[in-house]
């Protein structure tokens, strides 16, 4: 691991712990939570891309590059325990993207209006992120398929320096 993937790394792991202590915690708005679940996968994926010494794009789209990158990496598939079992890891991958998607486009940058961080729309603002219900909160808490992702992640969190 060069000293950007660490620096990133480091930032990220932060980053999810502060969504682990928001996403538990009550009579919080879910905004503050997937803000930094937002930011955390982010940098995760920044700190992958810098695996050839280089930056990534200046851009909030990083996450679904790296899942999709590890999809075909079979370091990474051993260490979460899918080796032998290509069949369900690329499943996994699969069902994960559309809603790694949806959280890199909760960035204000990508937002068509609704993001975490600042009140919309940007011309007249009428709807704050605390008040306001995101569907991919209950996705990613209530749903099978936003349970696996959310577990992913955080495994993909636990291993990350052994493939990166």
């Amino acid at each position: 691991m060069n000293e950007q993937q660490r620096l990133f790394l480091v930032q990220a792991q932060s980053d999810f712990r502060v969504f682990d202590l928001l996403r538990n915690a009550a009579n919080t708005p879910h905004c503050h939570a997937l803000h930094y679940l937002q930011m955390a996968t982010e940098k995760l994926g920044k700190a992958y891309a810098w695996r050839h010494g280089s930056g990534p794009a200046d851009s909030h789209r990083a996450f679904v590059r790296l899942l999709r990158d590890i999809s075909t990496n079979r370091a990474a598939q051993k260490r979460l325990r899918y080796d032998g079992n290509n069949e369900k890891w690329k499943h996994v991958i699969r069902k994960s993207i559309p809603l790694a998607k949806q959280i890199e486009d909760l960035a204000p940058a990508l937002a068509d209006g609704e993001n975490p961080e600042y009140p919309w729309p940007q011309s007249l603002p009428r709807i704050a992120p605390a008040e306001h219900h995101f569907g991919i909160w209950e996705e990613i808490q209530d749903k099978p398929a936003g349970r696996q992702f959310l577990k992913l992640v955080a495994s993909l969190f636990a291993i990350a320096e052994s493939f990166f």
